[in-house]
């Protein structure tokens, strides 16, 4: 838990050093707005804001015990925020892509090592994401506009689940050598 709480502050200082470089209409949410919204603000706060904004819920869903769906949204988040990089490739090295290792780093490590327990559910909880991502807008970086980027960020994600079905056995095999539980 202690972890966990020290990558929400890391989202906090992160949203707001990154609030300087954010998209003109994407807005930054720090854990605190977050958990002060409703369900209709923070699917608005998903689809018009930055996408950091996946990687707080993802955190913040991840420390109260939802881990599946805080995987879940650590995957959107990854859709639309490599997608947006990808895009995007003349940002300041320092702003967005700084932002998003350190995200990937603070919030994807525990989260990563939970779902690797469980590969069919690791397999099953990328699906969910690429279905939300489907179904919803992303007004931040136009999915209309940017077909050819997402689809190359869904094919990298798609590599990763054939990856994952082809090697369960391995990755069981080096979690155990690794004292990491498998489910």
């Amino acid at each position: 838990m202690k972890r966990i709480a020290f990558i929400m502050l890391c989202l906090l200082a992160l949203g707001c050093t990154a609030a300087k470089n954010r998209h003109d209409s994407g807005m930054i949410i720090t854990p605190a707005e977050l958990a002060e919204m409703n369900g209709a603000q923070v699917e608005n706060a998903l689809i018009n804001g930055h996408p950091a904004n996946y990687f707080t819920l993802a955190a913040k869903l991840f420390s109260e015990g939802n881990k599946q769906e805080g995987v879940k949204w650590f995957y959107v988040g990854q859709i639309r925020y490599r997608a947006y990089l990808q895009a995007n490739p003349s940002l300041d090295p320092s702003g967005d892509p700084a932002l998003f290792s350190s995200l990937m780093y603070t919030v994807g490590t525990p989260l990563n090592g939970y779902i690797g327990g469980d590969t069919d559910a690791w397999m099953a909880t990328i699906d969910s994401a690429v279905q939300w991502h489907d179904g919803h807008p992303d007004n931040f970086l136009d999915k209309d506009k940017n077909q050819a980027v997402y689809a190359a960020v869904l094919s990298g994600l798609d590599s990763l689940k054939q990856y994952i079905a082809d090697n369960k056995d391995a990755i069981r095999k080096e979690r155990e050598a690794n004292g990491l539980e498998n489910r």
